[in-house]
């Protein structure tokens, strides 16, 4: 999956990910990475998620920042990363079999052209919804 993920690219070449995991080695079975930043792409990971649902698919989408209860800010989790910004998570379960790898692989190429498709309009289609979320961006 890992390597299916790198191999993704838009159409200007550059790849659709930015990889967060360690890698094959001594890492956890889990694939973390989040769409390039350097895209500027009207959608994010966690509209990709919600993308991914429609396929039977539960790819955990996060934004890397938390709420401080003592200021009510919501505030970057890392340095070198805006608080706006988001990345998914796939957890590879020992399980999965290389059609049901295949077919997640199938589900993410088919979300991006999807969204890509749309360019700006994926975001106007869903500018109403995150207005109702308030500045936090998405329901979830």
């Amino acid at each position: 999956l890992r390597d299916a993920l790198k191999e993704l690219k838009s159409e200007d070449g550059r790849p659709y990910f930015t990889m967060l995991d360690a890698g094959d080695t001594k890492c956890l079975p889990v694939v973390a990475a989040m769409l390039n930043p350097d895209l500027n792409l009207p959608f994010d990971d966690i509209d990709l998620q919600h993308q991914m649902q429609q396929y039977h698919w539960y790819v955990s989408g996060y934004r890397m920042s938390y709420h401080d209860p003592n200021d009510e800010q919501t505030k970057p989790l890392f340095t070198d990363v805006p608080a706006q910004q988001t990345m998914f998570r796939v957890v590879v379960k020992a399980n999965n079999t290389r059609v049901m790898m295949d077919n997640l692989i199938a589900s993410f190429k088919a979300c991006l052209e999807e969204m890509a498709s749309l360019g700006p309009g994926f975001q106007s289609m869903h500018a109403p919804k995150k207005l109702l979320t308030g500045s936090k961006g998405h329901a979830c």
